[in-house]
């Protein structure tokens, strides 16, 4: 009988330490519908050129997002253009993606009612176009890619705070490789960071 009371006795200290610890940890991000758009954004890549030099781009990037509680969907448009030459000899290249990101929010908490974390793996599909226009004495010639696979792989963070119960501001920064069948070098490395607002339901 003794060794019972003690068992119990041990069991009910056990279970008030464990819910204790639990309320002492942020609590997992409840069920969440939102819908995000990143109208700010700042991406940076390294790529080589023909000469095998390290170039430095920075794509304009506009995406926008449904988030749920454990995953999201991230449909994003970047482009960037590059020039060089001279008077006599000039080349502009114009590049462009459309890519369809699955994030899948590994690590999720609510710090406070209105603050909320996550950390994220993501794999992405889409197509990209590049057009390059060659002028020489005055006489131009354009060149397309025409639209050609792309994928990306990426990781990061994001934080999102509600002014009110449906709306709110969200930012995310991560870093990223992206592959192509033309990609020097392939994947290309690089990193973005993204701001906006959404809306929630």
């Amino acid at each position: 009988m003794r060794i019972l009371v003690v068992v119990l006795s041990l069991l009910v200290t056990v279970g008030a330490f464990a819910q204790q610890s639990r309320m002492k940890r942020p609590a997992l991000v409840p069920d969440l519908n939102q819908f995000q758009v990143y109208p700010l954004a700042m991406e940076m890549r390294y790529e080589k050129d023909s000469a095998g030099n390290w170039l430095e781009q920075k794509p304009q990037n506009l995406s926008f997002a449904y988030r749920a509680t454990a995953w999201s969907i991230l449909f994003e448009y970047s482009k960037f253009d590059e020039s060089s030459g001279n008077s006599t000899l000039n080349i502009k290249r114009e590049h462009s993606e459309l890519l369809l990101w699955g994030r899948w929010h590994l690590w999720r908490q609510q710090q406070s009612k209105a603050l909320r974390l996550s950390v994220y793996g993501a794999g992405g599909l889409g197509t990209y176009t590049e057009n390059v226009t060659t002028t020489l004495s005055g006489t131009t010639q354009t060149d397309s890619t025409g639209s050609k696979m792309m994928g990306g792989f990426a990781a990061g963070a994001d934080v999102s705070y509600d002014f009110v119960k449906s709306f709110g501001v969200v930012a995310a920064v991560e870093g990223r490789g992206l592959m192509g069948q033309e990609f020097d070098p392939n994947p290309t490395f690089g990193g973005v960071a993204r701001a906006g607002f959404y809306y929630s339901w």
